[in-house]
């Protein structure tokens, strides 16, 4: 079942709306007629908080379900979408549902693809989650015009989904996550005033802290953060990210010599448009394997004014696609298992190089010589522990 929504956005970057959201709607024809979207102009700063923006969005929709979306969002499946928006009108349990969340156990729920890697357990039905990510989540229209998202300045622009959430949550409504696969294409992280935005949500909702946010814990992690504790937990995720390290360079060594081989410990996501620039790269293209079948694309992007594709595939589109490394063309395959990178290294005669960190997985750049990049994972956190 399918129902049309209104898509609510504010904009600060016409050209990133429309090589993004508009983007996506436009390619979707199957979408419903009346599905609409409704951007909010704030390119000359008139609101001063996403809630204000989204709230005037919201009441101009003609839709019983809204759906706040960022302007960096590629949609791939607007069917999944109204579907997601059928599952809320069916369930009134359900006081908001998102794209991504985190449950109470720190787990990311929901599918997507974060610039160039894949995030999230997959769900068809709604999970209970801590909270939602803004990126995407929706409520009924009624619902929001009667609630409407938090206009406070201690929010601004962070948490107002995190707050909608716990605001669900207390009083006895359902905050879940469902699979509405997406690229965010996001080209900054904006931390500022964050930790502002944190400390007013996990004041206002002690009751329910700790809260899972994926930008942290909010409340209840006095004491939990010394730095002995932080120096702790660094030190088991590097032992952890090693012993990975140490069997994938041994699988890469038995089909391809030891240079091309090398494991570098390091989060692609934050590092892929310095990748490009130092590689003098003319694109960028991302693929990742498809885990139950399901296939997307989304083209027509850009990252700092290089053409940026990304695309979901099954198993012999990966393989063809790394085969099919132009000369030029920058290939991000990530998402991968350990026991997929060996067999699909040795499907190019490119020059490579394998990472991973333990929140993005395993990943495959081709196309760039390992030396040119030397620089950016040149830290001794960057080199694997006990690799020989």
């Amino acid at each position: 079942m399918r129902t049309p929504v209104s898509i609510v956005c504010v904009y600060n970057d016409p050209a990133v709306l429309e090589s993004c959201l508009e983007a996506s709607v436009k390619a979707g024809p199957d979408a419903s007629r009346q599905t609409e979207v409704i951007p909010v102009d704030n390119v000359s700063g008139d609101f001063a908080s996403a809630g204000a923006a989204l709230n005037h969005g919201a009441r101009m929709a003609r839709n019983e379900v809204v759906v706040f979306v960022h302007q960096d969002v590629y949609l791939h499946s607007l069917p999944a979408l109204e579907a997601a928006a059928a599952t809320l009108l069916a369930d009134p349990a359900i006081g908001v549902l998102g794209a991504v969340g985190v449950s109470h156990r720190g787990e990311v729920i929901g599918a997507m693809r974060d610039r160039v890697v894949p995030l999230g357990r997959s769900t068809s039905i709604p999970v209970d989650v801590d909270s939602l990510d803004e990126v995407l989540f929706m409520v009924t229209r009624s619902q929001v015009l009667r609630e409407p998202l938090s206009e406070s300045p201690d929010l601004a622009w962070h948490a107002y989904a995190v707050e909608y959430c716990l605001r669900m949550r207390a009083s006895g409504r359902r905050a879940a996550a469902v699979d509405i696969p997406l690229t965010h294409n996001s080209m900054t992280t904006n931390l500022a005033r964050l930790d502002v935005a944190h400390r007013s949500v996990g004041h206002t909702y002690a009751g329910l802290a700790p809260v899972r946010t994926t930008c942290g814990i909010v409340g209840g992690e006095h004491g939990a953060t010394s730095w002995p504790v932080r120096r702790a937990r660094g030190a088991r995720r590097f032992l952890g990210e090693s012993v990975r390290a140490r069997r994938v360079t041994r699988s890469l060594r038995r089909v391809s010599r030891p240079a091309r081989g090398q494991v570098v410990l390091a989060d692609i996501r934050l590092l892929v448009d310095d990748v490009a620039r130092l590689a003098g790269s003319s694109s960028i293209r991302v693929v990742d394997p498809s885990r139950d079948g399901t296939v997307g694309e989304a083209e027509g992007l850009e990252r700092n004014g290089i053409p940026f594709s990304a695309a979901t595939l099954r198993w012999p589109g990966v393989v063809a696609a790394v085969a099919a490394t132009a000369p030029g063309e920058l290939l991000l395959v990530s998402g991968l298992r350990s026991e997929e990178i060996a067999p699909l290294a040795a499907t190019t005669t490119a020059p490579y190089v394998v990472g991973l960190a333990r929140d993005t997985g395993l990943w495959l750049l081709v196309g760039v010589e390992p030396a040119v990049l030397a620089s950016l994972w040149s830290r001794p956190r960057n080199r694997a522990f006990f690799v020989g």
